[in-house]
């Protein structure tokens, strides 16, 4: 399906229902998972700011989830989307007096890559099917409206889902790990932003079994009593 400059903006408040990019949340505490804060990393170099989000496929389930659309139909209009890892990203340059200088999406396509739990490094795929295309032109305008000229700066990349022994890369619900690499753009030539998953927001809750606070799926001890964290460790 291809969307013509006349259905383009209809088309884009239909499909804002599956973005909660705008929502009013209450206020968090330390134990509150949120699958925005666990995809989403900042970019903190001196000099320089950004954002890496990546977007796995359970973003859009729960998303779908928590409006009241069926899993069907969720998996009708995003399924073909599991052939990918979908990273969401915008860098700049910061003035001392706070001006952004974005990259432009030439520089971090050129400069971004995936990579595995074993060290592998993917570039992105430039020639993504009609359904990935079709859902960075949905994306790109509601960034712009939701953050201005940060929004449309955010360069939406494509990259495999699988290794090339098949297994996922970015698997959001089992243990492993990978990361988003930007090279030689931040001032050094590798900047790492590395996920350890499986992600807390998706599953079901993990407690310390000493004092009992809510821990991280991905943690092999609780931070504050050193006490080892295993699956029987839910309340």
């Amino acid at each position: 399906m291809r969307f013509s400059a006349t259905r383009k903006l209809p088309l884009q408040r239909r499909r804002a229902q599956w973005l909660p990019l705008a929502r009013i949340r209450k206020p968090f505490t330390s134990d509150t998972p949120d699958l925005l804060r666990e995809t989403q990393l900042g970019v903190r170099h001196p000099g320089y700011g950004g954002l890496v989000w990546w977007i796995p496929f359970e973003f859009w389930t729960k998303s779908a989830e928590e409006r009241g659309i069926a899993p069907e139909k969720t998996e009708q209009t995003f399924g073909k989307l599991r052939d990918y890892t979908v990273i969401c990203i915008f860098a700049a340059k910061v003035s001392p007096l706070g001006a952004f200088d974005f990259f432009s999406a030439d520089d971090i396509q050129k400069n971004v890559v995936l990579r595995d739990a074993s060290g592998k490094d993917y570039t992105f795929i430039q020639d993504p099917s009609q359904d990935a295309q079709n859902l960075a032109a949905i994306i790109k305008p509601l960034l712009s409206a939701a953050i201005g000229k940060t929004g449309e700066n955010m360069q939406i990349l494509f990259f495999p889902s699988h290794s090339k022994n098949g297994a996922l890369i970015a698997d959001a619900i089992h243990k492993g790990q990978f990361s988003v690499v930007i090279e030689n753009l931040l001032g050094d030539p590798e900047s790492v932003y590395l996920w350890r998953l499986p992600l807390t927001s998706l599953l079901p809750a993990k407690y310390c079994p000493a004092g009992k606070e809510r821990v991280n799926l991905n943690w092999e001890y609780c931070p504050w009593h050193g006490v080892a964290l295993n699956s029987n460790t839910s309340q």
